[in-house]
């Protein structure tokens, strides 16, 4: 394959040869730089085309922006964004006959409105002095986000068809989903269908069918949930509809026009999966009881679908009409059965409901009447009847603090067993909106005992080496290192990872506890100042030595205001298999650690400080990282040994449609 070809050349000059023997492959070494300045020469370094993997790692480590916004928002230009935009929560109020634009901030657990300025009808925000200063975005899609990881996808797939396809594949079993949207997306449209190859005017062979593996990210059901649902199945749609990706498929040559979007096979695919769910009605009940009911309704007007039975319109509680033509025949005129309603209901008769149908509580929310509410009553029924799920208990915990139910000790003692089973970072963003101290404390070591389970497979036959500069360059910026620091950190495993920092002198700190208060301490006292030696905070490690099964990599977090430190490297005696580096603060015109690693014919993968800020972006940020990191040949080969992500994609199989949709 063109991929095996290429791949390792690219991105990861791996190290079958002695370190000294690495130098002689920096002419052709390209690595990840960061997402303004793309890829950049260092020294005689070619400029070569992104590989494949290059690709993955851009659009796992350098994204962090959400495709898709459930609220509104302003747009600004944003250099630092692979987008060249950045999105923020906003809202408008109505003063003196102007729409008054305010973004909405985090500070602590308050949510501050910081006024913006005047909304116009062009969806323009201007000041006083009529400057434009944002655009206004009501929720839905980020464009610009979808049309970048369109053209990642793209871009890999010119490189390797196959790997792109087995890329796909590997993705839909993964928890991000507007990757997996677009991945799907793409699959759908390609132009790898299947189609006869000839051999003097006969069917030698059928090439291969890339477009069936879109079809069964679409049709494919999982158990943990992860497969797309019907707003995800509406999304891909939304995805093929925007502008750029139409303009990127016309570029490669997808569908026979550029006039209009192409679709591929997501109408033949929509068409399968709801034709199985009328043929199987407690799948759709299921649908419309979790809240689906519109989007399938969207899907198969999208399609144009035509059901089998009139059943299909009952189930969905679809009132049929005649259309201008008169060709509709199925369920014409006929009363439907009335959506349950609980309006007139006192609270109650709804907590009876509540504990005899025991609902979802996303159910609970919808037929709530208005005048009742979300009473203290109807929470607890709720929770009784086992309406909400762990995930729902964590996530309603400052309703919970709210309406007293914290108190009681029944609730309490579900919702501590609920914090200790989750397997996200979302209770570090709710510990922000709680009031007390113990229930905050609990969420942030469940957010912490989450980040160490989705790392902790991960971090097997590998350790860590992190170097922090302080020197004076760094002032105003040490702060945010630490935090940072503080949150990525306490992920690894303190028997897998060292810890230094630095100026012209280097030491290294001893973190006492593994969670964001041991790391904290750590760096208690600790400020800016003196000059930047990248090679001190090296050498203040050297004496800890990676046992012989055992890859390892660097990660810094620093400006990069100094020399390359190749020679303080190889002194070491460590032979890292790749570089991370964290830049906290704009310095144009330096590059030490990328410039080292370029010497050393390492990779350097650049890991955008933004990803800190967004709880959920933590652990896929150091999985990917690390299963970015080359495997040494020494230990690819034994049994057991850790994976680079180029070897676990390469072995994923292509996925196929569900029996039924064969």
């Amino acid at each position: 394959m063109q991929f095996l070809r290429g791949l390792w050349g690219v991105l990861f000059i791996m190290t079958p040869h002695p370190m000294e023997e690495r130098q002689a492959n920096t002419e052709r070494l390209t690595y990840l730089s960061t997402p303004d300045s793309n890829i950049e020469k260092v020294g005689t370094m070619n400029q070569e085309n992104l590989g494949p993997l290059d690709r993955i790692l851009q659009t796992v480590l350098a994204y962090t922006d959400h495709m898709v916004h459930n609220r509104p928002g302003t747009v600004v230009p944003d250099a630092r964004a692979v987008t060249g935009l950045r999105w923020q929560a906003a809202t408008y109020k109505v003063e003196n006959g102007q729409k008054i634009v305010y973004n909405l901030q985090k500070s602590g657990r308050k949510s501050l409105r910081i006024r913006l300025g005047v909304l116009q009808d062009d969806a323009k925000v201007v000041s006083k002095d009529g400057i434009v200063l944002a655009t206004y975005r009501g929720a839905g899609i980020f464009p610009e986000v979808a049309v970048w990881l369109y053209r990642q996808v793209a871009e890999v797939w010119k490189l390797d068809n196959e790997f792109a396809a087995r890329w796909a594949s590997y993705a839909f079993a993964q928890e991000h989903r507007d990757l997996k949207v677009v991945l799907a997306a793409f699959m759908l449209v390609q132009c790898r269908k299947g189609d006869p190859v000839r051999d003097d005017a006969k069917v030698a062979f059928f090439d291969e069918d890339f477009r069936d593996i879109g079809e069964a990210m679409m049709l494919l059901q999982r158990k943990d949930g992860r497969d797309l649902n019907p707003k995800l199945l509406l999304r891909v749609r939304e995805v093929l509809r925007l502008p750029g990706v139409v303009e990127i498929n016309r570029q490669l040559g997808f569908g026979r026009t550029a006039r209009r979007p192409f679709f591929g096979r997501w109408d033949k695919a929509v068409t399968k999966w709801l034709h199985y769910r009328e043929e199987n009605p407690r799948m759709l009940e299921g649908l419309v009881k979790a809240g689906f009911r519109r989007s399938v309704m969207d899907l198969a007007r999208a399609v144009g679908y035509r059901p089998q039975t009139p059943r299909f319109f009952e189930i969905l509680r679809w009132k049929q009409c005649q259309a201008d033509d008169g060709r509709r025949t199925m369920a014409i005129g006929k009363e439907l059965v009335a959506a349950e309603s609980w309006d007139g209901l006192v609270e109650r008769e709804i907590c009876e409901r509540i504990l005899r149908d025991k609902p979802s509580f996303k159910r609970i929310v919808g037929l709530l009447p208005r005048e009742v509410g979300m009473t203290r009553a109807i929470v607890a029924a709720s929770i009784d009847a086992g309406a909400l799920s762990d995930k729902d208990l964590v996530i309603f915990t400052p309703t919970l603090e709210e309406l007293g139910l914290m108190q009681v000790q029944a609730i309490r003692e579900r919702w501590e067993k609920a914090t200790r089973s989750v397997e996200d970072m979302r209770s570090a963003n709710i510990a922000r909106r709680v009031r007390n101290a113990s229930t905050r404390a609990i969420l942030e070591e469940a957010s912490e005992t989450a980040l160490k389970k989705a790392v902790e497979e991960t971090m097997k036959g590998i350790r860590v080496y992190f170097m922090v500069d302080i020197s004076g360059s760094m002032e105003g910026a040490i702060d945010a290192a630490k935090t940072h620091i503080s949150k990525f950190l306490h992920g690894f495993p303190l028997d897998k990872v060292h810890v230094a920092v630095f100026n012209t002198a280097g030491r290294e700190l001893r973190i006492p506890h593994a969670s964001s208060v041991g790391v904290q301490n750590a760096f208690r006292g600790i400020v800016a100042g003196g000059g930047t030696d990248y090679g001190a905070g090296v050498r203040a490690l050297a004496h800890h030595k990676p046992s012989a099964d055992e890859d390892f990599f660097f990660i810094f977090v620093g400006d990069e205001e100094a020399q390359a430190f190749d020679a303080q490297v190889r002194a070491s005696g460590l032979q890292p298999m790749a570089f991370g580096f964290v830049k906290v603060r704009h310095s144009p015109n330096h590059a030490a650690v990328r410039d080292t690693a370029a010497r050393l014919g390492i990779p350097c993968f650049i890991i955008d400080e933004r990803s800190f800020e967004d709880a959920y972006a933590i652990p896929r940020t150091i999985r990917a990282l690390v299963a970015a990191t080359p495997v040494g040949n020494e230990h690819r080969a034994q049994p057991g040994a850790r994976q680079d992500i180029a070897q676990i994609v390469l072995q994923t199989e292509l996925l196929k449609k569900p029996p039924w949709a064969a």
